[in-house]
């Protein structure tokens, strides 16, 4: 039960540092001064996501080691390989196209991509974007569909421990506006079935990935094409 307890605290406090951050007017602030307008809107994302990696990703991977948690049991091991990479595969291809034809609507460039600086982007923009996002991913699948999840399944019956799952999950995605919050439901459900499943977070990280690089790409090609650069 301990460890279920601290999972769900650790899962909420780390989405409102985040969430308070984001809105930080004074740091945002601080960010423009140091760097100024166009550096400083490319640092305060990769700011963001290295924030999300250590309160989603090493904060609960410390109370993992301090608690004695075995990290294959929270979803960190390396088993079932052929169902993985069939999942992988098939879902990432579904939600390319998704986003091909979602990347395009005015709700979405106006939050997409998150590096609001001009166009076109460098090279090395796009790979730092790229790495920043998966490693941010890795930290938030670990949070959820590891250490909350896994947690949560040892005092509660499935239904329950998903349930728990979508509930934050679906939280921490109102602030991007109804329509993520709606999609995380489904989406959310799925990447819990398929994580107890394989007993491992790689399918949900990859296809988060996938999802992630796919809507920033989309969203790039659409807003470029959008602005005739």
């Amino acid at each position: 039960m301990l460890n279920a307890i601290l999972s769900i605290s650790a899962v909420t406090l780390a989405y409102c540092i985040y969430y308070f951050a984001w809105n930080s007017v004074s740091l945002r602030n601080f960010f423009d001064k140091k760097w100024g307008e166009e550096p400083a809107k490319i640092n305060w994302i990769y700011f963001i996501r290295w924030q999300g990696v250590f309160f989603f990703g090493l904060v609960p991977l410390a109370i993992c080691l301090v608690q004695g948690i075995d990290l294959q049991s929270v979803g960190l091991g390396f088993k079932n390989p052929v169902p993985t990479l069939l999942w992988t595969l098939g879902l990432s291809a579904v939600v390319t196209v998704l986003n091909y034809f979602a990347a395009r609507s005015p709700d979405n460039l106006a939050m997409y991509p998150m590096i609001r600086t001009r166009l076109p982007w460098p090279r090395y923009l796009r790979i730092n974007s790229a790495l920043t996002w998966a490693a941010y991913l890795l930290a938030y699948e670990f949070a959820f569909r590891g250490f909350l999840f896994f947690t949560c399944l040892e005092v509660m019956p499935l239904n329950l421990a998903i349930a728990v799952n979508i509930a934050l999950y679906v939280l921490v995605h109102i602030a991007k506006g109804w329509k993520e919050a709606v999609g995380a439901v489904p989406l959310g459900i799925v990447l819990c079935l398929l994580t107890h499943q394989t007993g491992t977070i790689w399918i949900a990280f990859l296809v988060h990935v996938a999802m992630a690089w796919g809507n920033e790409w989309w969203s790039y090609y659409w807003t470029r094409k959008k602005v005739g650069v």
